[in-house]
């Protein structure tokens, strides 16, 4: 009985050490992660917002198509204070200057459609450097 015991904590203390070994790999992937260097550059500013671009996101999908990351900081217009920041991956269309959201905050859209930035400055702004700089 003491052998069979003994086995079990043996084998125990084999899939805890494995275990160990998982979640360390595991974070340190997450850290890598968290540690990539964004690279956020002011491209537009309004009384109402200011929109960034990670020019290090900024990778061509096919003719035309261009996929990147962007952040929105809204600005409260009656203290000039931040009062909402979202980050965006868009796909942005070169040729037409449309633009979808395909991700919203780390949520998928999977329903996104190619919207016009309808005389928006900052979306505006944002289609003009990112197609530029491709």
């Amino acid at each position: 009985m003491f052998n069979t015991n003994q086995k079990i904590k043996n084998k125990f203390d084999y899939l805890l050490n494995i275990l160990v070994l998982i979640l360390i790999i595991l974070f340190y992937r997450i850290n890598i992660v968290q540690g990539a260097n964004i690279n956020w550059v002011e491209i537009s500013k309004t009384p109402v917002g200011i929109q960034y671009l990670d020019r290090e996101s900024i990778n061509i999908k096919g003719e035309g198509i261009i996929e990147l990351t962007t952040k929105y900081l809204k600005i409260d217009t009656n203290n000039s204070k931040r009062i909402e920041e979202n980050i965006y991956i868009m796909k942005i269309n070169c040729l037409t200057n449309k633009f979808k959201d395909i991700s919203v905050n780390g949520n998928k859209n999977l329903t996104a459609k190619w919207e016009d930035p309808n005389g928006d400055k900052l979306l505006d702004d944002l289609i003009s450097d990112s197609c530029e700089n491709v």
